[in-house]
């Protein structure tokens, strides 16, 4: 609105000549008096536009001690020709229709925090849209890369791709985050939740007045800083970032690929697949965010930490079930085939059994679930080849390993299968069978090779080179921090260079005696102590959570061993032999979970076999002694 030079307004805001105003936006063209000012500014009848060039002050003459007459005017805050300003009305006032929405945001090194009010960005509404499409845009462009990751690095098959894109459209679609009351649903729950925040003092009623006070303030228009978090956090719960990781794992599933969750969370981990410093590729990709969304990159995609083994597969099986896929069982066979090639045992002799109990069994633990207390499938399929590998070896406490110990300990070495014949030994080139000693010795020897530490943990330079390009990305360093970073660097090779085998020696030393895997095992090379392998067993399974059963003296028969579970001392004791221990705990290792919980998932196969055998029993008996 520009004045047209009209007297200015007479002092205590009363009497005193009136102004002429028109109407930046609308036109509209009125006097004003003194009286019509609110808070000292002019606003528009027609469209309730706010004039910020134009001010009536007032003030009491007795505060001031002058026998002159006081006039009180009209101030104009700006000498320059008058355009509107960036912020054209204050917080409380109605934004005009007409107003262009992001102008305070031409400039991305005007300071975001300074902003007065939500009219640079529009209404709530048009903030909530905003801040949705940019989330989910990125979302989808942090999966996009994961995608090409696992395709172009992993060698997965370019079906993961397809599936991926219908299953995340169906998936943004199930939880109605582009609902059109979305907005509005979000902001009354946050301020009923204010209300019943301030209501509740310890079950004491509030007085009425307290009340009315509580909910007045609770009525106030919301902070825009604080707006944005309450959609952020809405938008979290929604899709929440780790969702792409768990789209990503139910593409691999329903592609057939043998692609565990192990390997997601390891990959994501370690930085090999993008997310933890995926954010820092969304501007790239999408520009700034800065003009299409008052959160940055860094606030809306940064996930607070990657997800584990267990809730990334319970993900992707409440992300099927809320969208209605009908999901096959894992595939078995290459699942299996990988596990047997990574511990090194017979493939073609092992794998045909185990897929006849497969077959056979179908176990409803080979199927994702929306449970996060259950275990991975992996588990199962493990639990399969150790129960088709005892079958195929009696493994029934014959104490072949107390064989295999005695062995070593009567030829003067502390190492088991160092002094074994070359039939036994786990790389000895003969054409003899494979039989449960070689079983036995080759699962020990894969044991002590399993590394589940990540990759940045080998080396210090490694470990800070994870910490600038993954904890820490997009970070900007002065001159001076960047040639300090390389004095330190250049100091540390050379250290490596002067003394090369002390340093593996330290490295060796902390790898395999002083650094734990996530499984609680000691990770690196084979620790052998002076005591007798036995000892070893002992000890190690009564850390576990094992009771050691000596080998069986007599024989009452050749069928197959059943363990159980006993109580000592209120707390439950899983009970085995030591070859039943060397042959578990492997596999266990390699599917990085605790030892108990594979013998768990092992004992409720063999209960599943021993109820199908019975109930084929049964049948059998029917079906002789029917009526003739």
């Amino acid at each position: 609105m520009d004045d047209d030079g009209a007297a200015s307004p007479a002092h205590h805001g009363g009497g005193g000549g009136n102004i002429c105003l028109v109407c930046d936006y609308c036109g509209d063209a009125g006097e004003y008096s003194p009286d019509d000012a609110e808070d000292g500014f002019f606003s528009c009848r027609q469209c309730s536009a706010v004039h910020t060039s134009t001010q009536a002050t007032a003030a009491d003459p007795d505060d001031f001690q002058t026998l002159a007459n006081m006039s009180f005017h009209r101030v104009s805050q700006s000498a320059k020709p008058r355009t509107p300003a960036p912020y054209k009305t204050p917080f409380h006032a109605p934004h005009p229709p007409a107003a262009p929405a992001f102008n305070g945001f031409d400039e991305p090194s005007e300071p975001r925090d300074f902003v007065s009010g939500d009219e640079a960005w529009g209404d709530p509404e048009e903030l909530a849209n905003r801040a949705r499409w940019r989330y989910v845009q990125g979302l989808q462009v942090i999966l996009q890369r994961q995608l090409e990751v696992l395709v172009e690095r992993y060698r997965v098959g370019a079906l993961v791709c397809v599936v991926a894109g219908t299953v995340w459209v169906r998936w943004v679609a199930t939880s109605k985050v582009f609902d059109e009351m979305w907005a509005r649903k979000v902001l009354a729950e946050d301020e009923a939740a204010q209300r019943l925040k301030y209501s509740a003092h310890g079950g004491e009623q509030i007085p009425q007045e307290v009340k009315l006070e509580l909910e007045d303030e609770a009525l106030l228009p919301k902070d825009r800083r604080r707006v944005e978090f309450i959609f952020l956090r809405s938008l979290r719960m929604m899709l929440p970032v780790y969702s792409t990781l768990s789209v990503c794992f139910l593409a691999c599933h329903i592609a057939r690929e043998a692609i565990l969750p192990t390997d997601i969370y390891r990959w994501a981990m370690e930085g090999k697949l993008p997310y933890v410093a995926a954010f820092t590729e969304v501007d790239k990709l999408l520009g700034i965010s800065i003009k299409h969304c008052p959160l940055n990159a860094r606030q809306l995609f940064r996930p607070v930490r990657v997800i584990g083994i267990w809730q990334l597969e319970a993900a992707a099986g409440s992300i099927a079930q809320r969208i209605g896929l009908q999901l096959p069982s894992v595939n078995f066979y290459s699942i299996a085939q990988r596990y047997l090639n990574e511990l090194s045992l017979p493939v073609e002799k092992i794998l045909p059994h185990a897929c006849r109990i497969y077959e056979w069994a179908m176990p409803a633990e080979l199927w994702l679930s929306s449970n996060p207390a259950r275990a991975p499938t992996q588990v199962c399929v493990m639990a399969i080849l150790i129960v088709s590998l005892r079958l195929l070896y009696n493994i029934n406490g014959q104490g072949i390993w107390e064989e295999i110990c005695e062995a070593g300990r009567d030829a003067g070495g502390s190492d088991p299968d160092a002094n074994l014949p070359p039939s036994m030994r786990p790389n000895g080139d003969t054409s003899e069978e494979f039989g449960t000693k070689e079983l036995l010795c080759t699962l020990a020897d894969a044991y002590d090779n399993i590394d589940v530490a990540h990759d940045y943990s080998k080396d210090l330079h490694s470990y800070l080179k994870y910490c600038k390009d993954v904890v820490f990305p997009g970070i900007a360093y002065s001159a001076e921090e960047e040639h300090l970073i390389d004095i330190f660097q250049d100091m540390y090779k050379g250290r490596m260079g002067e003394n090369p085998k002390a340093h593996m020696e330290e490295m060796r030393t902390t790898k395999g005696v002083n650094k734990r895997g996530r499984d609680g095992t000691f990770v690196g090379a084979k620790r052998f102590s002076s005591s007798p392998g036995i000892q070893r067993i002992k000890s190690e399974m009564e850390d576990r959570g094992f009771c050691y059963m000596p080998p069986r003296k007599v024989l009452r028969s050749d069928g197959y061993l059943h363990y159980r579970r006993k109580t000592t001392t209120g707390s439950l004791v899983c009970v085995g032999h030591a070859d039943y221990y060397m042959l578990i705990r492997a596999f266990a290792k390699l599917a990085e979970v605790d030892v108990r919980i594979m013998h768990t998932s092992v004992l409720k196969l063999e209960r599943r076999l021993a109820w199908i055998e019975q109930r084929i029993g049964k049948s059998l008996d029917a079906l002789q002694n029917l009526p003739s």
